[in-house]
């Protein structure tokens, strides 16, 4: 009840008092995914995997500004699920805030998003930012994490503090990080730049209180001409540990290798060509994939090898078409593969379709809908639906 009062103070005051009101209010119906949060196996619950899962979602966003300096943000979900125990019905606030910005810098306080890769789900504190010029900016977060978006959560009431110096020259800029919860202690840089057709960026972390890494990567990218380009990525992360149904996955070092490259046929045509390694300790599994890109479908085939013993050969075929404010795609991806410790191969083929729809300037129709046939001789699923999919109604706030 105190969530919801929270919610209607605060929508009231910013649609009564601010000055320029934008946002979405948005209203849907979903099935066949699951609704999985802390509640549900803190009390040991499992997922019911014949369940639908049908529920309804309203989810309200509104940025209000008072003035040039100050300004304020929600955004906030209600889902009702009807069918299951284990399809919770929740409210939750994601963001709900004030900003007052002032010469060469920002404060913020209330529940905000960060957007950093060390922070996941929201924070309940204070944010303050600062530029010395256009060469230096000094951030500073703090204040417990809420990952869930839940107003009250005694199980995840962890403090975090995040703060980071930013330097910029030209086409070069980096970061230096700190991170610090009641568990660990990172420390961290990011950086980007330009040399020529050549661009790049990455990152490092590493972790002070176990005395190891904690992520890196790189990103290149070269532009040949107008018609070719090459691409390459490598990311270096921990998994977090958690639980799926009674099983527990510890954490683990991953690597992951991406090699591309893009070329224009023609007009309207692209030929995309991409290989994954991805690495643990004990496997190393491969990821070849080649697309044919056009504006109005895609064709592509992949194939899975490895360590991991299955092998998969996959294929997607899609089509788009968009007239005036509707949009329409479809399309198919069969998928032919091997399961671990067996010999025999399976069939299973996902299709899949999607409209938008935009009318009266003011309102935009979201539907999408899936079916799942699954091979008869293979194993129960984890989920067994074949039907996912959903139809949302948005309507927009603000100036036309």
């Amino acid at each position: 009840m105190m969530k919801k009062i929270c919610l209607l103070l605060f929508t009231a005051i910013t649609v009564t008092f601010a000055a320029d009101i934008s946002g979405n209010l948005s209203t849907g119906f979903y099935m066949g995914t699951p609704f999985w949060n802390s509640d549900n196996y803190s009390a040991g619950n499992t997922i019911d995997t014949k369940d639908a899962f049908m529920r309804t979602v309203n989810q309200l966003r509104l940025n209000g500004k008072f003035g040039t300096q100050f300004s304020v943000r929600l955004n906030a979900l209600r889902s009702d699920g009807f069918q299951s125990e284990n399809h919770l019905s929740e409210t939750k606030i994601y963001q709900v805030y004030g900003q007052y910005k002032f010469s060469g810098g920002a404060v913020k306080l209330g529940r905000f998003v960060p957007f950093n890769r060390w922070i996941w789900g929201s924070v309940d504190g204070g944010a303050v930012s600062y530029a010395f010029g256009k060469a230096v900016k000094i951030s500073v977060l703090g204040g417990k994490h809420t990952p869930y978006g839940l107003l009250y959560d005694s199980a995840n009431s962890m403090t975090v503090v995040y703060s980071d110096i930013a330097l910029k020259l030209g086409a070069y800029g980096t970061k230096l990080k700190i991170y610090n919860d009641d568990n660990v202690t990172k420390a961290g840089v990011d950086f980007y730049g330009r040399t020529g057709h050549l661009r790049y960026s990455g990152n490092y972390g590493f972790d002070i209180t176990n005395s190891r890494l904690a992520d890196g990567g790189l990103g290149l990218f070269y532009l040949v001409n107008r018609k070719l380009n090459f691409s390459g990525n490598y990311r270096l992360f921990r998994t977090m540990p958690w639980n799926l149904g009674g099983t527990d996955f510890q954490t683990y070092l991953v690597e992951r290798f991406l090699a591309g490259a893009a070329y224009k046929l023609f007009h309207n045509y692209t030929l995309n060509l991409r290989q994954m390694v991805t690495m643990t300790s004990d496997k190393k599994n491969y990821l070849s994939y080649i697309t044919v890109n056009h504006t109005f479908f895609t064709l592509g085939l992949s194939y899975l090898t490895g360590d991991a013993d299955m092998k998969r050969l996959g294929l997607v075929a899609g089509l788009k078409y968009t007239l005036k404010d509707l949009t329409l795609s479809g399309g198919l991806a069969p998928v032919n593969y091997q399961p671990r410790f067996s010999n025999e191969n399976l069939t299973n083929t996902a299709f899949y379709f999607k409209a938008r729809y935009r009318f009266l300037k003011r309102f935009l129709v979201n539907a999408n809908f899936n079916y799942y046939q699954f091979d008869t001789k293979q194993e129960p699923l984890l989920l067994q639906s074949k039907f996912r999919g959903g139809l949302q109604l948005n309507y927009f706030l603000g100036a036309e």
